[in-house]
């Protein structure tokens, strides 16, 4: 029995000093992974470092090498070049910056085109969109706790220094912005002024009948060509009327301000298209006439100006007069409006009176002019003129049911367009304006 329980004893023994072995075997493995796992990490740190460190290089050399193109170089010192000996032979060299010229665009780009947009800012805001910089600028001060006067002065200051920076180094970029501002105000007072005219002028209404027949191109280019000779009529009134001869730049700004002056009176507006004229024609003159100058945007103003004032205050005034015609002046007009129409397409009108034509879906009409070719009748024609015409129910038919029927629409504000249009080209307004001045340094004539 002492036997069994010494031998018992013997093998406890052996098992808890395996264990204990065991244990200490997994002890030793577990710090061998651990150090295993630091080691790893570290060489994984180091690796993340290295390749951060060459991404934010070569970052760096990249936009090092966009700032050398997009700017501009310092100049290097100069290094004096040794004397040439006589006897040793020469060679040509290439220049030192080749592509330097190329490199310094965008900032040369960049100044016109700011100087440009003070200019338009300037002229668009009439002369007080440096006082309302200043003024912004002082309020934002003020909040910061500036004082508002003497922020307002300070960047009042400013802003006369790049104007008059601006007038010395990008003379032609400020002045064609003033231009362009001078334009942004014709047509944001005639978006604004539009409808309050319409409002005022009851006459300056209406709407066309839908069945309207539209200009077609040998119309329209009429219209334009009637413009540009509107436009050369005025320049030789303006000519006798200052007793000069205008120069061919002159004569070709007023075909340009009157072709453009008529194809805007289009849409009725004669105010705008005035203004659209006389800013285009000063424009146009200036630029044919050896290009813009200081004055050219005081010239556009006056002209958009008094083109709106003569055109809008005259068509305004005939096409009252002419809504107000009795009803049988008024279908004469119609038909004389027709009349022009197609001798403009080239058609020949038949006789004023007028006959019955049948319609396919039964009844008939009597259509106001027929037009013929070669003897043969082409166009049955039905002349509305004012703001409340309308078609009659067969007429409504003959537009669907026959093929060569057409309506003729015109509307008060048409002749007075016309004519306000015409008066504000022919009109000798200019004679008040702002004359060009000669260049620093030109002799007078």
């Amino acid at each position: 029995m002492r036997q069994f329980q010494d031998a018992l004893r013997r093998g406890a023994d052996d098992i808890n000093g395996w264990i204990a072995a065991r244990e200490v075997e997994l002890q030793r493995g577990l710090q061998r992974s651990e150090q295993a796992v630091n080691t790893y990490r570290r060489d994984v740190e180091r690796a993340a470092q290295s390749a951060q460190r060459a991404v934010v290089s070569k970052a760096e050399q990249l936009i090092e090498a966009g700032a050398s193109r997009v700017l501009p170089r310092p100049a290097a010192r100069s290094i004096a070049p040794p004397k040439p000996n006589p006897s040793t032979p020469t060679r040509k060299t290439a220049s030192a910056q080749p592509g330097q010229a190329a490199q310094d665009w965008l900032p040369e780009a960049t100044a016109q085109f700011l100087a440009g947009g003070r200019g338009a800012l300037d002229a668009f805001t009439f002369g007080l969109g440096d006082q309302a910089s200043a003024g912004l600028v002082a309020m934002g001060g003020v909040l910061q706790g500036d004082d508002f006067g003497q922020s307002y002065r300070n960047r009042m200051a400013q802003e006369r220094a790049w104007d008059a920076a601006d007038a010395q180094n990008y003379a032609a970029a400020r002045t064609t912005g003033q231009v362009l501002g001078v334009g942004g105000q014709v047509l944001v007072t005639g978006v604004l002024l539009g409808p309050w005219g319409a409002a005022l002028v009851p006459a300056a209404q209406g709407v066309r009948i839908a069945q309207t027949a539209p200009l077609i191109l040998r119309e329209t280019a009429a219209l334009a060509g009637a413009g540009g000779a509107a436009g050369v009529m005025g320049q030789a009134i303006d000519d006798v009327a200052h007793w000069k001869f205008g120069t061919p730049g002159d004569y070709g700004g007023a075909i340009v301000g009157g072709t453009l002056g008529a194809l805007a009176a289009q849409r009725g507006n004669v105010a705008r298209a005035g203004a659209a004229a006389g800013l285009t024609e000063s424009v146009a003159q200036d630029t044919l006439n050896g290009g813009l100058n200081a004055q050219s945007a005081a010239r556009a103003r006056e002209a958009a100006a008094a083109g709106a004032t003569v055109g809008g205050l005259v068509g305004a005034s005939v096409a009252k007069h002419m809504d107000g015609l009795p009803t049988k002046a008024k279908e004469m007009t119609g038909e004389r409006v027709s009349r022009v129409r197609n001798f403009v397409r080239g058609d020949k009108t038949g006789p004023t009176k007028k006959t019955a034509h049948k319609l396919p879906g039964g009844g008939h009409t009597l259509p106001d002019l027929r037009t013929y070719k070669n003897g043969l009748p082409q166009q049955l024609i039905e002349s509305k003129f004012g703001r409340k015409a309308h078609l009659s129910p067969r007429q409504t038919q003959a537009t669907i049911e026959l093929h060569n029927y057409r309506v003729d629409h015109s509307l008060p504000r048409d002749i007075g367009a016309a004519l306000g249009l015409l008066s504000s080209v022919i009109f000798p307004w200019n004679w008040a304006m702002t004359q060009p001045q000669p260049e620093p340094g030109a002799t007078a004539p």
